[in-house]
């Protein structure tokens, strides 16, 4: 199921991108193109598995998953923070929360992946076997989040509470914590945020227009 899951998120996430495009398109007004699609997704999460490239017959959903080796919390629960929104108008986090979840993306992408590259004398990708400071600068940021009653704080605390149940194959914390694609939303998101003015929309707006 893990397997399953890491090799469909990526698509999922370039389908949640496209969205907004797809709708602005006079193409897809039509009430059969939905249909079609919808088709098209589920005969594709079906035959994934049994796909090969033509480049060394490598399963496109193999090629998929080593994009996502493990899966973060944050990026599940943006995922559903912006269906809920977009599928019933539900907004759940609020513009400050938004900039926070980009904020602790863009962070931790800078401390964790220019280390992993080589760049740096220090890997503090190794803190998230069970480093006591690491754990304990993480629930200080998760209770001030909390006391400022900013959502975020929730995503962070499923992490913990999944870390600590080993629901991944990855025994390492910073694997809940963050993964490539919730690191490139982080740093291309964080910056803009930051500008964002209070007549604004205060959910999805930052993500996806």
């Amino acid at each position: 199921m893990t397997s399953f899951l890491h090799s469909v998120l990526p698509w999922l996430v370039i389908m949640t991108f496209l969205q907004k495009k797809i709708q602005k398109n006079r193409f897809f007004i039509s009430p059969v193109v939905p249909f079609f699609f919808v088709g098209l997704f589920v005969a594709g999460i079906l035959f994934l598995p049994l796909i090969s490239t033509d480049i060394g017959r490598i399963s496109l959903a193999l090629w998929s998953s080593s994009l996502m080796r493990s899966v973060s919390l944050p990026l599940i629960g943006l995922l559903l923070i912006v269906m809920m929104d977009r599928l019933f108008s539900c907004q759940l986090f609020l513009r400050s929360e938004w900039r926070t979840l980009w904020i602790f993306g863009m962070s931790s992408s800078l401390l964790l992946y220019p280390a992993a590259l080589g760049l740096g004398h220090i890997d503090p990708y190794c803190w998230g076997w069970g480093n006591k400071y690491f754990l304990i600068t993480l629930a200080l940021v998760t209770l001030l989040l909390l006391l400022a009653k900013n959502r975020f704080a929730i995503l962070l605390l499923l992490a913990l509470a999944a870390y600590d149940l080993q629901l991944q194959e990855s025994t390492n914390l910073w694997d809940y914590l963050i993964d490539p694609i919730y690191g490139i939303l982080a740093m291309i998101f964080a910056i803009p945020s930051l500008f964002v003015t209070r007549k604004q929309a205060p959910t999805s707006s930052l993500f996806l227009q």
